[in-house]
């Protein structure tokens, strides 16, 4: 009975240790999921500062005109690039963009889908961009099927090298 009770004391300091390295651990992933986060935000700024960047120059050597900075719009879903431009005839146009490191087909087709939304649209010109807009997809790496869904549905793709595909036309 002696050697029990000295077993049953063992493993409950064994439980007690294990339960304090299982709180260590705990408190562990937790900073580490913060940090990741931290970093996760820090890279999305990032790629829509570049995006930003690229839009802006590929419309100059399109030949049209800014008329604002591109900048990022928050109105119950975000629009990573926005932009008011002018044709050489006078038009004003609304470009638009949704930046993505990896661009896959899902994104492409949400985002069209988006930009069609007669209820988006009209969100996007309350807040001061009005139709018509040139949609395009901004990204790091796209995959063929996303190269593909860009072409089927009609918008633009834009890398860091410039513009991969023009959109086929605007939307009203």
């Amino acid at each position: 009975q002696k050697r029990s009770e000295e077993r049953i004391g063992r493993l409950e300091i064994a439980v007690a240790e294990l339960a304090e390295a299982q709180k260590r651990t705990e408190q562990k992933v937790d900073r580490l999921a913060s940090e990741l986060g931290g970093l996760k935000a820090l890279i999305g700024a990032s790629l829509e500062e570049e995006a930003t960047a690229v839009t802006e120059t590929v419309m100059r050597q399109k030949g049209y005109r800014l008329l604002e900075e591109a900048s990022t719009l928050r109105l119950n879903g975000e629009v990573d690039v926005i932009l008011r431009i002018e044709d050489p005839q006078g038009r004003q146009i609304t470009v638009v963009a949704e930046a993505k490191t990896r661009l896959s087909r899902r994104d492409v087709i949400a985002w069209a889908q988006r930009m069609r939304s007669a209820g988006w649209r009209k969100r996007l010109e309350k807040a001061g961009y009005p139709a018509p807009y040139w949609v395009y997809a901004y990204a790091i790496r796209a995959d063929r099927s996303a190269k593909e869904a860009v072409r089927e549905i009609g918008i633009g793709l834009i890398k860091g090298e410039g513009e991969v595909i023009a959109p086929v036309g605007w939307i009203e």
